[in-house]
């Protein structure tokens, strides 16, 4: 007997997985810019002060319009609850970043979707299908090909680890949000909790950061709005184990930035684990999610 095919994405679910690649690439960018102002010697809690400072002030002419009302919500729980996972999650991935490779910590970061998966039917109840269980682990497969771990957990990993484990809780609470909240007052929820978070852990490694770090943190910011703004566009649009394996896309993009603008050399592993990645996305379109 014939097996019966499955039936094709709709639009809004293909605009949904096209607003998570955008997401994941912008996501690419952050990694990439705070590296950068790391190594320039800023202290990771004023990395972190400074991204929730410069969102409030891109927000603020979104504030201007909104007045009072802006903030205001019946869910203020789990506004705290998306807080405190994106404050985790960013502290870690800046751990992971600092400490491990660029295309290596971004690799274990994109994890997230073997946490999505469990936590979505857990939390929001969704059904757990086998196409999206196997194009999740073929693409982890591509994941531990591109990242080539030596065997042994260093703290680099552990924090991009958890990190991931952080995201996925992150797009969990997008995804409960986005029925009720606008983007912009999920993301200011957030802002305002990291910078009241970071600051007093910035004063005691305060110092004066150079001009060039000011302009990746700016920048780091702006791939952060993008990155948060397509997420939440996309979680309105499909169920978020549709959206999970799209995370892989980010690990191309790292890896060669972090061979232009690093050294690090890639070698064969980022084009065959990148091959491995797109053929569990492609797959996942071609079985209707």
């Amino acid at each position: 007997m014939a097996r019966r095919a499955a039936p094709p994405l709709s639009a809004a679910s293909l605009r949904g997985m096209g607003f998570m690649l955008f997401a994941a690439v912008c996501g690419g960018g952050v990694s990439i810019s705070y590296r950068l102002a790391l190594q320039d010697g800023l202290p990771v809690p004023m990395a972190a002060f400074g991204r929730g400072l410069m969102t409030l002030a891109f927000l603020l002419p979104w504030f201007i319009r909104m007045g009072p009302s802006a903030l205001a919500t019946r869910r203020p729980l789990l506004h705290l609850a998306r807080g405190g996972a994106g404050i985790g999650a960013f502290m870690f991935q800046l751990i992971g970043v600092a400490l491990l490779p660029l295309a290596d910590a971004v690799a274990l970061i994109s994890a997230r979707p073997l946490w999505v998966l469990p936590l979505a039917a857990l939390l929001l109840h969704e059904r757990v299908r086998r196409n999206r269980v196997i194009a999740t682990g073929i693409g982890f497969v591509g994941v531990v090909i591109v990242a080539q771990p030596e065997g042994h957990l260093s703290l680099g990993t552990l924090a991009a680890l958890a990190g991931g484990l952080g995201a996925g809780l992150v797009l969990i609470s997008f995804k409960l949000l986005s029925t009720t909240e606008p983007a912009p007052r999920v993301i200011a929820w957030y802002a305002i909790m990291s910078v009241l978070f970071w600051g007093p852990v910035s004063a005691f490694f305060w110092q004066t950061p150079s001009l060039f770090a000011v302009l990746m943190i700016v920048l780091g910011t702006l791939f952060a709005l993008a990155s948060d703004l397509a997420a939440s566009a996309a979680a309105r649009r499909c169920e978020v184990g549709l959206l999970a394996p799209i995370e892989y896309s980010q690990i191309p993009c790292s890896a060669l930035a972090g061979w232009l603008l690093f050294a690090e050399q890639p070698g064969w592993s980022l084009a065959i684990g990148t091959a491995v990645m797109l053929g569990a996305t492609a797959y996942l379109v071609r079985r209707g999610g």
